[in-house]
């Protein structure tokens, strides 16, 4: 079991690798979208995560008048962790990877899967239907003092499970609050493993 400064310097990394790939034209307009995050995507390399299988990957072409990113729609959405829009198979932009992304800081925070014990069917239709957040294990659901443990639920639940993509935040805005807590409430300004 790791523990807890291992726990948010993991979700920080993870943050900023994804806040990375959206912002690869450096513009802060999101132009790729990994489509298929998870816990497994990513991998060690020379001592730094990367991020890797992009095979639901997309370029975000870009509205000519607005510059905002267009949407788009990927098939067969399998799993647990995804955004309710993918399982409505709404239109998509990049804020499906944030919803995973709370995905991934979830596995990170508990140690299970989201949705654990659930049936893939029944997750699905639950989050299609009301934008339901996994429910966190009984040991996380008050860790009221364990900053560590209420940080993390605070970006799961407060920025990246949050039903509405326009409101759900952005993985730079993800990134930069958990990099900003980390060092001002303890003290980590490094995020090597």
């Amino acid at each position: 079991e790791m523990d807890d400064t291992t726990k948010l310097k993991l979700a920080t990394v993870a943050a900023l690798g994804l806040a990375d790939l959206h912002n690869i034209d450096g513009d802060g307009v999101p132009s790729v979208t990994h489509g298929d995050l998870k816990n497994n995507q990513y991998m060690m390399v020379d001592g730094t995560y990367k991020l890797g299988d992009f095979n639901r990957g997309r370029f975000l072409r870009k509205n000519r008048e607005s510059g905002e990113p267009c949407s788009y729609t990927i098939g067969k959405n399998d799993a647990k962790y995804r955004s309710p829009e993918e399982y409505r198979y709404d239109e998509l932009t990049a804020k499906i990877d944030v919803w995973a992304l709370g995905s991934t800081i979830f596995r990170i925070l508990t140690g299970e899967t989201v949705w654990h014990g659930y049936k893939t069917k029944k997750a699905q239709k639950k989050i299609a239907s009301t934008n339901a957040a996994p429910p966190l294990p009984d040991e996380f659901q008050d860790s009221s003092n364990n900053g560590i443990h209420n940080l993390l639920r605070e970006v799961m639940y407060k920025m990246c499970f949050v039903g509405d993509p326009e409101k759900r935040a952005s993985a730079l805005e993800v990134a930069e609050f958990l990099k900003e807590k980390a060092a001002k409430d303890f003290g980590i300004e490094s995020f090597e493993l």
